[in-house]
């Protein structure tokens, strides 16, 4: 075979695709199957071989060869304490249900350069337990992304928008200009190398298992066997986090959705257990399950509505509320993030009132729906479709405050909604809303959702 990595043939590129979604479980949007050929070039390139040579390599199944190529064709974005209203919940029950309990082990899945388990170390000695008494095990599949999570330094783009407070409870500057974690973190935590698709879990008994922002890459079939060892690998009243985008998929495994502070967490039901933590519910079945995903999320912009005591993320990467966006709704979204619920909600009307943003009704119906007010969450959400007839992430948010109501064919008739404003969008445009969102992962989300029964 002699061809370079810029004439690669249809067949060609087909095979790679093929060896993707076998070796890692990743099928790629349309968007990132038009880069493939670059992208597979530039694995070629780093490997130092030509493309015949690359391919045979992958064929082979050989796992760095196969990492790479994972490496230059998924879209990587992480930084620490991302979603913090997460981080929120987990020490929330580090305070409370595991606060006498040594050591607790937690698994960052797909930890890509190590920002996220090192934002769980943090969050573990924020809550005051002691350096090194827990077990945080921290895995994914490039060797590459886990030498640089072990050499624990990071620059500006990692740690934007990080509280001062924790930026010195987590780094130490070094002369680069970078920060370094401290070693007392940085000894808290065990890095592997793991494929989630072919191997089991590391281990059993996990307190907590993050996952954020992985399952999106993954075939149904593979987000379903994906997802079953998770639960597997928890012990009974373990966590498991998602992103966002992918609660959805985790509908129908019998776990409870809890309400704690500003966050939902999903949790492995403990047999015989009576009492439980607040607001506990359990997963109904996939045919009706459309009703947890919706507890799960934090953000109305997202491709399900967010919870009802939900808060937007933090992290600049959020695209902004609009081009016309007001310092109103950002004050909103800060007091929001910050768990100022009444205060957000009082800003949100201002602004929607003022600037008649389709974001601040977006936000306005997170706020209302924290106080029960499933109709009123409907209500804002439609004075945000009124605006903006063609708004995605406003049909999206609609689909779980309907089927919460008891409305399943408005509920689908949403989501056909915000996949017919999704047609003809290039996968890669950020939409409008809370946070950003590309219209790829949005699509993504409410198709997956239908393969595990969330919206019927």
């Amino acid at each position: 075979m002699s061809f370079g990595p810029q004439a690669l043939r249809s067949e060609v590129l087909e095979q790679v695709e093929a060896i993707l979604e076998q070796a890692a479980g990743i099928v790629l949007s349309k968007a990132l199957r038009r880069a493939l050929q670059e992208s597979f070039g530039r694995a070629a390139q780093a490997e130092g071989v030509g493309a015949a040579g690359y391919l045979a390599r992958l064929h082979a199944g050989e796992p760095e060869s196969i990492a790479r190529l994972v490496e230059h064709s998924v879209i990587g974005e992480t930084y620490f304490f991302r979603h913090p209203e997460q981080f929120a919940g987990l020490k929330k029950r580090l305070r409370t249900e595991w606060r006498g309990e040594r050591p607790l082990s937690i698994w960052s899945a797909g930890c890509a350069s190590g920002e996220e388990p090192y934002s769980i170390a943090g969050a573990l000695a924020e809550a005051g337990r002691e350096p090194g008494a827990d077990r945080v095990v921290a895995t994914d599949i490039s060797e590459r992304a886990l030498a640089r999570a072990r050499a624990g330094r990071y620059g500006s783009w990692s740690i934007r928008r990080l509280d001062p407070r924790l930026h010195r409870l987590l780094f130490l500057p070094v002369d680069s200009g970078e920060v370094e974690v401290v070693a007392s973190l940085r000894s808290s935590v065990q890095f592997k190398r793991h494929n989630l698709v072919s191997e089991p879990p590391p281990a059993l008994g996990f307190h907590a298992i993050f996952c954020r922002n992985v399952l999106i890459y993954f075939s149904p079939q593979t987000v379903a066997r994906v997802l079953h060892k998770f639960v597997e690998a928890l012990r009974p009243g373990g966590l498991l986090v998602l992103g966002p985008v992918e609660v959805p998929m985790a509908a129908g495994l019998g776990l409870e959705w809890l309400d704690c502070e500003s966050v939902t967490l999903l949790r492995k039901p403990v047999a015989g257990e009576r009492k439980s933590v607040p607001v506990a519910r359990r997963s109904p079945p996939a045919p009706a399950a459309a009703r947890p995903p919706h507890a799960a999320f934090r953000k109305p912009a997202l491709p399900i509505a967010p919870t009802a005591v939900g808060l937007p993320a933090a992290g600049p990467q959020e695209a902004p509320a609009s081009k016309s966006a007001s310092g109103l709704f950002e004050r909103a979204r800060d007091a929001a993030r910050n768990g100022q619920i009444e205060e957000a909600e009082r800003l949100a009307r201002d602004s929607a009132a003022r600037e008649l943003l389709p974001e601040s009704y977006l936000l306005l119906s997170l706020t209302v729906e924290s106080r029960g007010d499933l109709e009123g969450a409907i209500d804002a959400v439609r004075r945000a479709l009124y605006l903006e007839p063609n708004l995605a992430t406003g049909h999206a948010a609609l689909v779980p405050l309907f089927e919460r109501a008891g409305r399943p064919q408005d509920a689908e008739r949403a989501r056909r909604n915000a996949l017919r404003a999704l047609e003809g969008v290039d996968e890669s445009v950020v939409l409008p809303g809370i946070e950003e969102i590309t219209a790829g992962a949005l699509k993504r989300a409410l198709e997956q959702a239908t393969h595990h029964g969330t919206f019927r």
